[in-house]
């Protein structure tokens, strides 16, 4: 699949989601959730450094994400909208995990339960480049609408503040 059709695909998927600004990562899940049919469970856990930061667990009718709990919340909210991208593109993987595996990864369940488990390096470039795009345009669409900073100028340089922001707004896209 060409970059322009993973764009493609990416964006129509992320496009019906309203977006928020600051974004609410629980209400971005309970909006894939409606679309897929399937709640979506946040879990924070501590993750081994030399393996993923995140993952999505389908167990039973329901999908847990389970995400890296001791790094930054921006870092955070990108493993779960990476994840989210998995759920939305419903990416699947052959995978089949032993109950040895399950009982690291998820100690509290019954291994038995978990049908599969999908990881960043299980998957194709592909799926991993749709993932990724979607978590780019999650957090481009929340951090866009972010409203602007403001800040205090000195009343000395108020007029010539006000020029440049006139000037500025006039030049074409292009430039000159």
């Amino acid at each position: 699949m060409s970059s322009r059709a993973v764009n493609r695909r990416c964006r129509a998927l992320v496009r019906d989601l309203e977006i928020t600004s600051p974004l609410d990562v629980r209400a971005l899940c309970d909006r894939v959730a409606q679309h897929t049919g399937r709640p979506i469970r946040l879990e924070s856990i501590s993750l081994p450094p030399d393996g993923p930061c995140g993952l999505w667990v389908a167990v039973g009718e329901t999908d847990y994400i389970f995400y890296e709990q001791e790094t930054s919340p921006l870092h955070q909210e990108h493993i779960i909208a990476h994840e989210l991208g998995h759920v939305l593109c419903d990416h699947r993987t052959s995978a089949v995990v032993g109950e040895e595996s399950s009982l690291l990864i998820l100690p509290n369940l019954d291994p038995r339960m978990v049908q599969r488990v999908l990881r960043r390096t299980q998957y194709n470039s592909v799926e991993e480049q749709e993932a990724e795009v979607i978590a780019s345009l999650i957090l481009q669409e929340a951090h866009r609408r972010t409203r602007e900073p403001t800040w205090t100028v000195p009343s000395g340089s108020a007029e010539v503040i006000q020029r440049l922001d006139r000037s500025l707004r006039h030049i074409p896209k292009g430039g000159r």
